[in-house]
């Protein structure tokens, strides 16, 4: 058995953090800058799941002084750099129908962005992993989360490939003996994802 691991962002589907962030200083009437401050203050309190969607909007909230904005508002406008890409989870479920091959995605992401993806990427139920930092409360590069989604699995790091847009989750990948390049494009990354399989 094989393992194919995919990040989302940027690789499973597309993702724009600055169009999250300047629509939800849209929304709060608030500068920019102050909600790019305010995300990276909390960001890897979110990321770990050490803070929730209600937190990070209440803090932004108090934060903005703007209490008019709704729940539901503030998180439609914090996933609004999320999108499909239609061909690339496509070749994901594909893939996952192969038999000797298992597949997976590794997310560095909070509560308010997976809401999104349960309702928006149906795509992640068929495969036989997805891991979310904040559910499993470790963010990639660290090599922890690679040996749980590598445990989980039931495979060896020899038989897994790790695929991502940050090299540094890419080499810590690679440190602990699994396959893995940064995706730049699909048609590189498809061309070599079947070369792997067949190696």
């Amino acid at each position: 058995m094989k393992a194919v691991l995919f990040d989302l962002g940027n690789v499973l589907i597309p993702y724009n953090h600055q169009r999250s962030l300047m629509a939800v200083a849209t929304l709060c009437a608030a500068d920019s800058a102050l909600i790019r401050a305010l995300y990276e203050e909390v960001g890897v309190a979110l990321g770990l799941g050490q803070l929730d969607a209600e937190d990070f909007y209440r803090t932004v909230i108090e934060r903005t002084a703007a209490p008019t904005v709704a729940m539901a508002d503030f998180a439609a406008a914090f996933c609004a750099g999320i999108g499909r890409d239609e061909a690339a989870l496509a070749y994901a479920v594909e893939l996952q129908e192969r038999s000797q091959v298992t597949v997976g995605v590794i997310s560095n992401t909070n509560a308010m962005h997976v809401a999104w993806l349960d309702d928006h990427v149906l795509e992640l139920s068929a495969l036989d992993l997805v891991m979310m930092s904040n559910e499993v409360k470790l963010l990639k590069p660290d090599p922890e989360i690679f040996q749980l989604a590598l445990e989980l699995l039931g495979v060896a790091a020899v038989d897994a490939l790790f695929i991502d847009d940050a090299a540094a989750n890419v080499a810590a990948a690679q440190e602990i003996g699994m396959a893995g390049w940064v995706h730049e494009d699909w048609l590189t990354t498809r061309r070599r994802i079947e070369e792997w399989l067949v190696q």
